[in-house]
C-alpha cells in the first residue's frame, strides 16, 4: 500500500491510497475467483486472475520502493529498509505475470496456474517473515538531536500473510497433482486475494503511527 505525506507533517495529512492499488486487485481477484468457481470459464478466469495478482504485487512493490524514497527525501535521513520485501513482491508479480499471460494463450494452463499460485504463496510466506522483526527508524528533533524511533508491523496480519501463503502453496501443489481441477486452485487464489486486502490495510496504518511518532 501506499500513502504519501509532504514533509514533516502529521500522520492525518497522510493520504492512503491502498484501496486504488493492490486493495483493488484483492477485491477484483477474489470476485474472478468465485465466478470461475461458480463455473463460468474456469480456466481462462483462472488465467486472468493469475495475471491480476501479479500486477497487485508489482504494484505493492512499486508503491513500497517509492514510499521508501519519499520518506527519505521528506525526513533526509534513513528509514527501515524495504528492499527485501520489494524484491520479494516485485520478482514473485513479474514471474506470475508471465506465467498467467502463457497459461491465458493457452500453453499449458493446468500446469502453469498452480505454479503461479505456489509462486504467490511463497512470495506471501517470505513477506510475513520479513515483516515480523521490529525494525528502526531515524529522525531529527526541532533541537537538531537525532531520535531513533522503532516500531513492529501488525504481528496477527504478517502471521496471517505466512498462514495465507503456506496454504496457498499447499493448495498450488494439489492443484498440480489433481490436474484438470480449477477448484483448489481457485481457492487458493481467494485466500491470496484476501492477503492482498488485508496487506493494503495493514501497511497503511504501520507507516502512519511511524509518521505520527516521528513527527
Amino acid at each position: 500500500m501506499a500513502m504519501f505525506q509532504q514533509g514533516k507533517g502529521l500522520a492525518s495529512e497522510a493520504e492512503p491510497l491502498g484501496l486504488l492499488t493492490e486493495g483493488a486487485a484483492g477485491i477484483a481477484v477474489i470476485v474472478l475467483a468465485v465466478i470461475a468457481l461458480a463455473g463460468t470459464s474456469s480456466g481462462a478466469l483462472a488465467s486472468i486472475v493469475t495475471i491480476v495478482v501479479g500486477v497487485g504485487l508489482m504494484v505493492q512493490a512499486f508503491n513500497s520502493a517509492a514510499e521508501h524514497s519519499k520518506v527519505m527525501a521528506a525526513d533526509a535521513a534513513p528509514i527501515p529498509d524495504l528492499g527485501g520485501e520489494v524484491m520479494v513482491d516485485g520478482v514473485s508479480g513479474i514471474t506470475g505475470i508471465i506465467l498467467g499471460v502463457l497459461a491465458l494463450v493457452g500453453v499449458n494452463p493446468p500446469y502453469l496456474v498452480p505454479s503461479a499460485l505456489i509462486v504467490f504463496g511463497g512470495a506471501l510466506l517470505l513477506s510475513g517473515a520479513i515483516g515480523l522483526p521490529p525494525r528502526a527508524s531515524q529522525s531529527t528533533a526541532p533541537g537538531g538531536q537525532t531520535q531513533v524511533v522503532s516500531y513492529q508491523g501488525s504481528t496477527a496480519a504478517s502471521g496471517m500473510e505466512i498462514l495465507i501463503g503456506i496454504a496457498a502453496i499447499v493448495l498450488g501443489i494439489l492443484s498440480l497433482v489433481f490436474v484438470g481441477s480449477w477448484v483448489l486452485a481457485l481457492v487458493g487464489f481467494i485466500a491470496v486475494g484476501a492477503a492482498l486486502l488485508l496487506v493494503s490495510a495493514t501497511f497503511g496504518g504501520t507507516m502512519m503511527r511511524l509518521f505520527a511518532t516521528t513527527a
